[in-house]
């Protein structure tokens, strides 16, 4: 999944998830339930999650949101929304969220 917000505002969580059925096994009897699904946020394992913010966008992050590549252009933003604070770690290691700078990896945002 690849996004690019341009002039844009977003809050919210944006990350890669993985899929688990509501029951472990599906047979005849529950057959139903085999679209019933849940998708919990979870690390990139399989597909990218590519994040661009461009020309002002500001992505104010609500809850923990797995990245594999995030761009914040200069005069674009991450924050965490009013009184709390956001966090990045690329592969393991806490960093800066800079504007102007490309991050790759592991990309966890959590908000505190």
């Amino acid at each position: 999944m690849a996004l690019t917000f341009d002039h844009a505002s977003v809050d919210g969580v944006i990350s890669a998830a993985g899929t688990h059925h509501l029951v472990s096994q599906i047979t005849a009897a529950n057959y139903q339930d085999l679209g019933e699904v849940t998708n919990p946020v979870s690390p990139v394992i399989n597909n990218g999650v590519i994040v661009s913010l461009q020309n002002g966008s500001a992505w104010t992050v609500t809850e923990t949101s797995y990245l594999s590549k995030l761009t914040v252009a200069a005069g674009a933003s991450v924050r965490a929304p009013a009184g709390r604070t956001v966090t990045m770690t690329v592969n393991g290691t806490t960093m800066a969220l800079v504007p102007g700078h490309t991050y790759s990896g592991n990309i966890e945002l959590t908000v505190s």
